[in-house]
């Protein structure tokens, strides 16, 4: 076995069949990496609390 990836290097990259896999707009590929909203109110919260404590420091 070639460790060097001679063999391959220079190879064309294969497409995906647009059929069977058509192209993700890049607005759908975004969305896949939007943060996780698995904290959702967690800001609601944070500020809550913040305004409880600044009523405190008065």
């Amino acid at each position: 076995m070639k460790d060097d990836y001679s063999d391959i290097i220079n190879l064309e990259h294969p497409e995906p069949d647009p059929v069977k896999h058509p192209r993700m707009s890049a607005r759908d590929r975004a969305a896949q990496f939007a943060p996780f909203a698995a904290l959702t109110g967690f800001d609601d919260s944070i500020d809550a609390m913040t305004e409880e404590h600044n009523e405190g420091i008065v």
